[in-house]
């Protein structure tokens, strides 16, 4: 068992089989690899990102295809083999959110850096996207319109 002490949820314990290893880190987190994911709420389709090797780190991660249902990154099959994946199609997709302070409702999502991970061998890795095709600050909620994306 591993205990840690956050800054979010006070003192937490879990198993190492819990543990999943974020091949090279998130970007700008380079030397931080081992988080546990944690579902925000039962109904929730968030899932906070708690860093075990810095307990102070949490990221809020949803499942994108949720408010973008045609996101369709492609995923080489060297980062598929890479997570110990047969096939991309394994691997499950999430996009860091951020929300913006004293406006709950703007939440954005990072499209263009999504976390693709491998459940079963508790590996992902952060990739990296065509800006071309993808926003780092694109609207999660239905009020899309008013919140539009900005680069």
């Amino acid at each position: 068992m591993i205990k840690i002490n956050t800054k979010r949820f006070g003192e937490m314990e879990f198993s190492e089989d819990s543990v999943v290893r974020v091949l090279g880190g998130l970007i700008g987190l380079g030397g931080l690899e081992n988080y546990v994911i944690i579902r925000y709420q039962d109904e929730s389709p968030f899932y906070w990102l708690q860093c075990v090797d810095d307990p102070d780190l949490a990221l809020i991660m949803i499942n994108p295809l949720i408010f973008k249902p045609d996101y369709a990154p492609a995923i080489s099959p060297d980062v598929a083999r890479e997570l110990e994946a047969d096939v991309a199609g394994e691997l499950s997709l999430f996009v860091i959110v951020t929300i913006p302070a004293g406006n709950p409702t703007g939440l954005t999502a990072n499209l263009l850096g999504p976390v693709a991970v491998n459940p079963v061998r508790r590996l992902a890795r952060q990739l990296v996207l065509d800006d071309r095709l993808y926003s780092h600050r694109h609207p999660v909620m239905a009020n899309a319109a008013e919140n539009p994306e900005t680069a």
